[in-house]
Formats: structure tokens, C-alpha cells, sequence
């Protein structure tokens, strides 16, 4: 497949004439005014004041007061968040005006919005048609699960196919892998996610929050999220004219895991910027029975860049973020070589490597924004057998990704917003001289153009529709049987088309009722593995089949939402019916060395359940809550679907507490977790019993010279419970999950004006 090589320069030249032309259509407006508690009115040090659409925020000083200068023309989300009180958000429109926005906080409201930008425009969650749902940084904080994958499972619906502590993919409603999104702040990630085994590179150092759209019903980041999106949302630049520092570190007990790092971030009234460090390793993991689980050691190191520029005319941002991992498997080959418990990589584990580069560029033309991001990602996937010198991988590809947006968005008024995007993305993947080629050669071409649009029709009734076509060509070779080789005479060339569509509606029912609807349609490509694969991947060896045609799928979902001064709660069912559902199983059969057959299958399915999530604030210091998922997964010949998760209760019930002492702020809690029996498992899968966990947390901050350092101390399954989870790919091999974990977190924040 050729490309016509792209003019950087021209197109630089243009988008910097286009930027530096657009001062007579933009605004010098500036936004101040006092933020004070709503009961006794006293004002607020400290509030962090954001908008999120320009990245710029700042903290009110000791008297409450707040000032932005140096605001482009247009609408905007505002936000006024503290600790101890519910974040609020205003719409504001500037036009060449100094604007007075007063804020009052409410410390007792139990509910808490958040902005959300996954949606394609900023926006409070009660003013999003599609329901978007958001885990912070607070949650991230208390949760007794080492990694960040492992930590998502807090959110109902949300769950993990895991290989240990370290290799983890998520899952949406009973989908995984190649039929959801995952999006590093926007950009798509792009690291052979076509297999369980193969994790996603990315960490919690310097993220801000996560969020979660279930279902097709985002079509500004493909078509191809039949189960939904997930987008890592980095941190908020520092507040105008500060710089912050972080340092944090942590150490855990089962697997002696220490994770160390930097997080830096300086802006001033125009320019910002961070870097972020940060160093993980462990040992392998003990089981509930104080088993060695062999080989789940691992060892990784990120470094993370981002700097940017902001004024009326727009925001040029870049982010680099670079991963190194080292990751042990645990299958029968690294069994009969790794017996002593170490920190140390030797024998079977991923070498991997991945950078990402993305710049985003947004142009503000009053009522009108262009958003212009452009990204490349470079992911090499090396897999380490009885040798780990990298020269002697057994598999080496380096997968090389272009990915380019262009939104333009365009503000009718407060109430209507409308947005045309187009976006592609090319990619190469090429093998090296290892012996063995799990995917060919391939290079692959994809674009879309999508329309949304967004009204709010008053009265608390918002509603979204939006069409979406996407274009993908895909050429290449083909593997050999058995010897896993290149046939350069033989080429798969293949190329596809389709048309998605969405719509949504919120509706607020009463000053504490919402009801919400949506039904979407979404349609995925086969991935090349689905395609093409034909050989040994890990201790089996798997086969696609190159006359797969795409999936399809349309998903009807609607939930109920309530809430008032105490008491949270949101009651969803989906019904998500799928044809020609992809999916990898078991033939039954063996190749001739004896290894296990696997194969890629192709037939109708449906997947649909409920999720309900609760919070009661029994009183300001008492607060419990809750989550209940249900996902049943069948094909039509009434086959069950593999890696369906176990239904699962999550209970948090916790004290937090504010101190003025050495103690500033001290939270304490336990997380009963109870996963019923799967007993419909995929016909070559076999029935997971039930299973009862119980974590607790601890944690506070010191002033120590009026320096705050926050400590917590998590322990994770308590009662060491020896368990499978329906979900542990070492469930096959007859090890356990992670038995009893305590770990020690230290975090100090430095801010300096």
C-alpha cells in the first residue's frame, strides 16, 4: 500500500499563518470573583478554579478571590472544586467583557459533578445525552488494587482479565480486547491490544481521572467501541504563576512491589509545562495458600513530558510519554525454568517499549473552535524466552501509528452545539529477523468523517444524535503454517466501509431525578489476528480465518438516576445484541507438537444485564457505597461467551475526618467485595465458585513545618483468602489470585508560588 508523503512544512507554515491571523476575532476578557462556603458565607482558601477547554485554572487566595485574565471569546465550562465540598459548574459566555462570576459551595451535598470532555464538548455529567462516568483521583487513591487496570474494577460494569498483578486488560460489559477504546488522554492506544495477554502502557503518575462511556455510543473515537470507551485524563497544568511537585512512593508486602516517582508541573500566565518520572518493580506474588505464583515479577519505568502555550488566539499543547516494561508470564515453558523468587527478568517475559508524541492545537473564532491533534506512536513487543539477551527474542515487531483529528465545533448558543470531525489513522506493523511472526507484515489505512450534534431543548432535557462512516484499508502478507514465516508471494488486501450512528436523551424528571436513553450502532473491522494469525502465541496456537466479515452491533441502554443532600444512586440495564461477534476459543484439538489449538469464531451473540451504583452519606463523616454488575453473554446456538465476569457486589463503607493538628485529614474504611458463582462459562472454560474478599485502608495528612505529607496504609485481602477469579488467565494453570497485601503509600506535595 503507498502513501503519498506528507508536506510537514507546508502544512506547519499554514496552521501557524492560520493561528497568528486570528487576533481581530478574539476576545481579551477576563473572569474574577469571590468563592465562599454557602452557609456562612466566609470565604474559601485555596478553591481550585478550572477550565478544562483551556487548560487554565488558578486557587482563590485568603479572601476567597479569583481572577483569569487574558480569555478567548466563546462559551465555557468553568469549575470550582475543594475538598470536603461538591464541586460546581457554570456556563459562561465571553465576548470582550470583564465578567463577575461569584460562587457559593455546598460542604454537605453528597453529590459531586465532574467536567467531562470524552463526550466531544465539555460538559457537566447531568448535561451529557450519553451517560460518561468519571473515576477521580480520589477513588484511585483508596483503592487497595496495585495497578491502575486492577483499580477500575471499583466501577460497576467494569471488570479485568488478568495474568497476575501486572499484565491486565479491561473489560465493558463482557467486552474486551479489540472491541473497546482505550484513549491516553484522547489518543487512541495502539499496542497489539488483539490478545488478553497483552497489557496497555500506561500508569497512574500523573493522571487526573478516568472516564468511562459503556456502550457504541462515542463515535468521535471510532466506530469500533462496540463495548465502549475508557480515556486516561492527565493532570490539570498547575494553577498561573505556581509550580507544584510531587513525590510519591510506595511499598507492598506480597510481592515486595516498589513504585517511585517525580511529578513536576510550572505554569505561568501563558506557558505551562511538567515532566514525570517514575520506576515500579516487583517480585512474584503469593496466593491465599502462601503459593509462589512463578514468573509474575516485572520491572518498568515511564517518563512523561508535556508543555504548551495558551492565549486568546488559542492553545498549542504536546504530550511525549515513554514506557519501559519488563513483564514475567507464568505459563508451563517459564515453569520449569523459574523456581527462585526474584525481581530479576530472565526467562519468559514482554520487553516492551512505547513512545507516544501527540500534539493538540486548539483556534478560537468566538463561537467557533478547530481542534487539530496529530499524534505518532511507536510500540516494539518483544517476547523474551530462555534467553533474555533482546537480540535473542523469540517475537520482535515494532508497531509504528499516525493518528490525526480535525474537529471543528460550533456554539449556536448555550443550548446547541454542533461538531464535524474527521480523523484517520495510518499503521505499520513490521517483524524483525526473530523466528517467530505472530502477526505479518501489515500496513492499514483508516478515515471517517462523523456529525454530532448536541441541544439542550430547557427544562433540564438534553439530547445528542450523530452519524459516523469510516473508510479502512488493510494490506498484508501472509503467514506460512506452522513455521511462522512471511510468504511474500501471497497478499491479503482487503477493504471496508460502514456507517454508525447514535442518539441519546437525558431527561430531568425533578430537581433530583434524571432519566436517560440511548441507543447506538457501531461496526469493527476484523483485527489482522482475527484475520491472519496462524501459529504459536504463548502455550497455544492460534488461527484466524481471512473470510471474516465485520461485526455489527446495535445496544439499547437506559438507567435512572436519583439524588439529594445524602443519598446517591444510579440504576442502569443495557441489551447489547452483536452479529458476527468475533471471539477466540478452544477447537478441542492439538497441532502436531502437541500444543493446544485455538481458533478465531465468528457468530451472532447477545450480550445484556443491569449495574446499580448507591452512596449514602450517613453523616458528613460516615459515608458507604456501593456497586452490583450483571452481565449475561450467549451466542445464538445458545453457546456461552468466554471471559464473562463473575457478578460482583463492591461495597466501600468509610470515616473521613478534618483535624487541626499535625493530622490534618484522616479517612479509614473497608471494602467488602462478594463475586457469586459463574456458572455459565464458555463451553471450553470451566465453572469459577463464589469467592468473598475484605480490604481496608487508612490514611492521612501530616503537617510536619508546614509541610503536608499524605500516608496511607491499604491491606488487601485481609482474611487471605484463597480464591479464582473467572477472569485470571492463571486459573487454567491451577494458581491463585494474590493472596493478603499490605502496602505503605507516601505522597508529599511541594507548592511554590
Amino acid at each position: 500500500m503507498k502513501c503519498k508523503k506528507i508536506n510537514l512544512k507546508t502544512i506547519s507554515i499554514f496552521f501557524l499563518a492560520l493561528f497568528f491571523s486570528l487576533s481581530k476575532l478574539c476576545g481579551q476578557n477576563v473572569v474574577f470573583g469571590i468563592i465562599a462556603d454557602l452557609d456562612s458565607k466566609a470565604p474559601l482558601v485555596g478553591v481550585n478554579v478550572y477550565i478544562p477547554e483551556l487548560h487554565k485554572g488558578t486557587v482563590t487566595d485568603s479572601d476567597g478571590f479569583y481572577e483569569l485574565k487574558e480569555m478567548p471569546n466563546g462559551w465555557f465550562k468553568i469549575q470550582a472544586s475543594y475538598i470536603g465540598y461538591a464541586t460546581q459548574i457554570n456556563t459562561i459566555y465571553l465576548g470582550n467583557q470583564t465578567l463577575e462570576l461569584n460562587v457559593q459551595l455546598n460542604s454537605s451535598s453528597v453529590h459531586a459533578q465532574e467536567i467531562t470532555v470524552t463526550g466531544g464538548r465539555a460538559g457537566s455529567q447531568h448535561e451529557n445525552a450519553i451517560k460518561i462516568e468519571t473515576f477521580g483521583k480520589e477513588k484511585l487513591d483508596i483503592a487497595p488494587a496495585e495497578g491502575i487496570m486492577q483499580k477500575l474494577s471499583a466501577i460497576s460494569g467494569i471488570d479485568v482479565i488478568s495474568k497476575g498483578n501486572n499484565i491486565a486488560t479491561p473489560v465493558i460489559r463482557g467486552l474486551s480486547t479489540t472491541n473497546i477504546v482505550v484513549l491516553n488522554n484522547g489518543v487512541r492506544m495502539e499496542n497489539y491490544q488483539f490478545s488478553e495477554d497483552h497489557p496497555y502502557t500506561i500508569d497512574d503518575g500523573n493522571l487526573s481521572h478516568i472516564e468511562v462511556i459503556k456502550g457504541p455510543a462515542s463515535l468521535l473515537y471510532g466506530s469500533d467501541a462496540v463495548g465502549g470507551v475508557l480515556n486516561f485524563v492527565k493532570e490539570q497544568p498547575a494553577p498561573i504563576n505556581t509550580s507544584k511537585i510531587d513525590i510519591y512512593s510506595s511499598f507492598s508486602t506480597n510481592d515486595m512491589r516498589t513504585n517511585t516517582g517525580v511529578n513536576f508541573k510550572k505554569s505561568a500566565n501563558n506557558y505551562f509545562g511538567g515532566l514525570t518520572g517514575n520506576i515500579l518493580s516487583n517480585t512474584d506474588y503469593y496466593s491465599g495458600n502462601n503459593e509462589q505464583v512463578p514468573n509474575t515479577r516485572s520491572n518498568s519505568s515511564s517518563i512523561k513530558a508535556f508543555g504548551g502555550y495558551r492565549s486568546v488566539k488559542g492553545i498549542f499543547k504536546f504530550n511525549y510519554d515513554y514506557s519501559k516494561l519488563k513483564l514475567g508470564i507464568t505459563n508451563p515453558p517459564a515453569l520449569s525454568v523459574v523456581s527462585e523468587n526474584d525481581r530479576k527478568n530472565e526467562f519468559w517475559f514482554q520487553n516492551l517499549d512505547n513512545h507516544l508524541l501527540a500534539f493538540s492545537n486548539i483556534l478560537f473564532f468566538d463561537k467557533f473552535k478547530l481542534d487539530i491533534d496529530l499524534s505518532y506512536q511507536l510500540n516494539n513487543r518483544k517476547l523474551q524466552g530462555f534467553s533474555s539477551n533482546p537480540d535473542s527474542a523469540l517475537v520482535s515487531m515494532n508497531l509504528q501509528t499516525y493518528t490525526w483529528k480535525v474537529k471543528g465545533s460550533y456554539d449556536f448558543s448555550k443550548k446547541s452545539n454542533l461538531i464535524l470531525s474527521t480523523q484517520g489513522l495510518l499503521q505499520k506493523n513490521k517483524n524483525s529477523q526473530s523466528p517467530m511472526h505472530i502477526l505479518p507484515d501489515y500496513n492499514t489505512l483508516t478515515s471517517s468523517l462523523a456529525l454530532l450534534w448536541q441541544y439542550n431543548f430547557g427544562e433540564g432535557t438534553f439530547y445528542q444524535i450523530g452519524v459516523r462512516y469510516d473508510y479502512k484499508l488493510l494490506e498484508a502478507s501472509i503467514l506460512t503454517e506452522e513455521i511462522q514465516t512471511v510468504d511474500t508471494t501471497s497478499i491479503f488486501n482487503k477493504k471496508y466501509n460502514n456507517i454508525s450512528f447514535s442518539t441519546g436523551l437525558t431527561h430531568k424528571l425533578s430537581n433530583h431525578l434524571l432519566l436517560r436513553g440511548n441507543i447506538a450502532s457501531a461496526y469493527r473491522t476484523p483485527s489482522v489476528a482475527e484475520l491472519l494469525q496462524d501459529g504459536i502465541h504463548g502455550n497455544r496456537y492460534e488461527k484466524g480465518n481471512p473470510n471474516f466479515t465485520s461485526q455489527r452491533n446495535i445496544e439499547f441502554d437506559a438507567s435512572l438516576h436519583f439524588h439529594n443532600q445524602q443519598f446517591v444512586t444510579d440504576l442502569a440495564f443495557f441489551y447489547n445484541r452483536i452479529f458476527d461477534y468475533i471471539y477466540m476459543e478452544s477447537t478441542g484439538d492439538t497441532v502436531n507438537n502437541g500444543i493446544d489449538l485455538y481458533q478465531y469464531a465468528q457468530n451472532n451473540a447477545a450480550l445484556y444485564g443491569a449495574e446499580l451504583f448507591t452512596k449514602y452519606n450517613i453523616t458528613n463523616k460516615f459515608k458507604i457505597n456501593g456497586t452490583y454488575s450483571h452481565v449475561m453473554a450467549q451466542q445464538d446456538n445458545s453457546d456461552y461467551l468466554p471471559f464473562i465476569p463473575q457478578d460482583k457486589i463492591n461495597l466501600n463503607i468509610y470515616f473521613s475526618n478534618n483535624y487541626d493538628s499535625k493530622f490534618k485529614e484522616l479517612q479509614a474504611g473497608i471494602n467488602p467485595l462478594v463475586a457469586f458463582s459463574q456458572n455459565k462459562p464458555h463451553k471450553f472454560e470451566t465453572k469459577t465458585d463464589s469467592y468473598f474478599l475484605l480490604n481496608a485502608f487508612i490514611k492521612t495528612q501530616i503537617s510536619i513545618k508546614k509541610q503536608i505529607i499524605d500516608a496511607g496504609i491499604y491491606v488487601q485481602n485481609i482474611l487471605n483468602t484463597t480464591y479464582y477469579d473467572h477472569l485470571s488467565t492463571l486459573k487454567e494453570l491451577g494458581f491463585y489470585n494474590v493472596g493478603r497485601n499490605l502496602s505503605i503509600r507516601i505522597k508529599i506535595p511541594v507548592n511554590i508560588k
